[in-house]
């Protein structure tokens, strides 16, 4: 891809100027693009290498991030259009007509002019992760092999909004217990660092002996007091390391993944967002005509999850081996009885499509579930652990006052 600054007349008179990516090595090609619709070129040069690294830079850096919905809409529409017989790329510019967001527009133009070019629609899809993930992709791919493309995007959008439900309420249910543990450790500072120093203070200052409990919580004190700049940074720095560690290494991301599934509330809601995606999207592969083997390949490939991605291959393995779906799949121990049995069921009953779908629907019901009551289940653990700090903290204050009161009664 290379970029030519341009300035042209439109149809209507008016005179139109930028810079516009192309799939062309050379100027006459770019002047050939732009006078399409009816455009007068006045003037087209292709940029040099430098500028053209900084302008896509720059591009990058600022684009806005499609949401599923509007990317489900959009497939929705086209899918439409396609069925009323409209060309593809005709329907692809046309989704740019009123989507308000340019990035969006220049990616589905560049998209439109690599088809121009003989590019399949998947394969100009795919040099643009940041909007059609890979199951999409594989979605498109298939309906480009059986001459579906129409319904393949539809059940693509119907896809990509069920996905945002699994992801939406997972975000949710794992927010929420991370927002009240923050909250906390938030409220322990305050309390530390600027309520305890005052109030202990003034039995330092009354020469008051100490009794055990105090003296900790005050050298606890002092030391959030001193340290705090860095007891703040070393979390975000952790955090942010751990980020681009997960980003850029499999095996960091594979270890994380691990650790998350260790954990109680976690674990449950980590499988039960990878098993709705699991089966649902594996239900879509096989419903779309694929046999199991490649399904679960392409199925293999858009698993997140490196712990969920490990223990599909081994049922890739499985099944290569001549075991059976549900024997692949019980083989791992990582699915439930529960799904086993359902896969089992379809396996030799000939509705594993069905099977599978109703197993993902269970399992987002189960997610809101979670969601629901995510409040009630994390609530014990606030109150045992905020009340042990604020006891600790009471008898710290108290204790001295105790003993303070005994002496003067004594006199």
């Amino acid at each position: 891809m290379n970029y030519f600054r341009y300035k042209i007349m439109e149809p209507t008179g008016r005179i139109a100027s930028g810079v516009i990516e192309l799939p062309y090595d050379n100027t006459l090609s770019a002047i050939t693009h732009l006078e399409r619709s009816d455009n007068t070129v006045i003037y087209v040069k292709k940029m040099n290498a430098v500028i053209a690294s900084m302008i896509s830079v720059v591009t990058k850096g600022l684009r806005r991030k499609v949401s599923r919905d509007f990317l489900a809409e959009t497939l929705s529409n086209i899918s439409v259009m396609l069925k009323a017989g409209l060309a593809l790329i005709v329907a692809l510019r046309e989704t740019t007509e009123e989507s308000g967001n340019p990035y969006f527009d220049n990616t589905i133009n560049t998209m439109a002019t690599d088809i121009e070019m003989g590019s399949t629609f998947s394969e100009a899809a795919a040099k643009h992760p940041h909007l059609f993930p890979k199951t999409v992709i594989h979605l498109f791919r298939i309906g480009e092999e059986s001459g579906n493309l129409d319904n393949m995007l539809m059940d693509a959008s119907q896809h990509l909004r069920r996905l945002q439900q699994i992801i939406s309420d997972t975000k949710q249910a794992l927010l929420y217990p991370a927002f009240v543990f923050v909250t906390m450790g938030s409220m322990m500072i305050f309390w530390f660092y600027y309520v305890v120093p005052k109030i202990l203070s003034l039995f330092t200052e009354m020469q008051v002996e100490l009794p055990l409990l105090t003296v900790y919580v005050l050298n606890f004190s002092e030391f959030v007091q001193e340290y705090i700049l860095l007891i703040l940074m070393i979390p975000a720095l952790a955090a942010a390391l751990l980020v681009a560690g997960i980003k850029r290494s499999r095996k960091v991301k594979k270890i994380f993944d691990e650790f998350l599934l260790r954990l109680p509330v976690f674990h449950t809601i980590i499988t039960a967002s990878n098993l709705a995606f699991i089966t649902e999207y594996l239900s879509l592969l096989l419903n779309a005509g694929l046999d199991i083997r490649r399904s679960l390949s392409m199925l293999t490939e858009s698993i997140d999850n490196e712990v969920f991605r490990k223990k599909m291959g081994v049922v890739q393995d499985g099944l290569y081996l001549g075991s059976g779906v549900a024997d692949s799949f019980r083989s791992v121990h990582i699915f439930p009885p529960f799904v086993t049995r359902m896969i089992s069921v379809g396996e030799q009953s000939g509705s594993l499509t069905e099977q599978l779908k109703y197993i993902s629907e269970d399992y987002r019901k189960k997610i809101s579930a979670i969601v629901a009551s995510m409040g009630k289940m994390i609530e014990p653990v606030v109150l045992i652990f905020a009340g042990l700090i604020f006891a600790i903290i009471l008898g710290a204050i108290f204790l001295p006052i105790y003993d303070l009161v005994g002496q003067v009664g004594s006199r």
